[in-house]
């Protein structure tokens, strides 16, 4: 559950922004680095759709890593709600055989993924990284004098409605106080 929630947080930064700039087939995830493991200065990173292109590379065999970036390097400001893919594809063409590799979690991503693709002469080597199947998160702010972090929970879920309640009631107590 730790893993997860940790995770969820890193990606808000890079799946809230690609959730907005839903493409035609799916969501892409921005800001993801793609790397030629040969030869690291050869990269790229994700637009907004997903997208990246890496131009001309020599034929060969090669191994490309996709890594998502933590929320930290990315500038973005977080809302309190997001939305969060459940899992994630990549598909890679302009290669000898074109990929399609599906099924992975935020974990993979975060941790890397490496691909193996074969180039013929001066191919360029493109695909997107899309977001499939998606939960609606809320913030839960810390609690005062609590020790447990603020974190993010599926919208709907006992915890988030929890906090809802808990925090309309204080702001009732709060308008009473007042004279409202």
């Amino acid at each position: 559950m730790k893993n997860m929630t940790r995770s969820i947080a890193i990606l808000l930064a890079v799946l809230a922004p690609s959730a907005l700039h839903a493409g035609d087939s799916g969501r892409g995830v921005a800001a993801v680095d793609v790397i030629v493991k040969q030869n690291p200065s050869q990269r790229a990173v994700t637009s907004p759709r997903g997208n990246f292109a890496l131009d001309a590379l020599p034929a060969g065999s090669y191994t490309l890593t996709f890594r998502a970036r933590k929320a930290k390097d990315i500038t973005n400001s977080i809302s309190d709600k997001a939305l969060v893919a459940t899992s994630y594809s990549i598909k890679v063409d302009g290669t000898k055989r074109a990929v399609n590799k599906s099924g992975l979690t935020s974990d993979d991503l975060l941790a890397g993924v490496d691909i193996p693709v074969d180039v013929g002469a001066g191919a360029t080597v493109h695909g997107q990284v899309e977001a499939a199947g998606s939960k609606k998160m809320v913030w839960i702010s810390r609690e005062p004098g609590s020790n447990l972090p603020g974190r993010w929970v599926e919208e709907g879920s006992a915890e988030a409605k929890a906090a809802a309640h808990h925090n309309s009631h204080e702001i009732s107590v709060e308008a009473l106080r007042r004279g409202r």
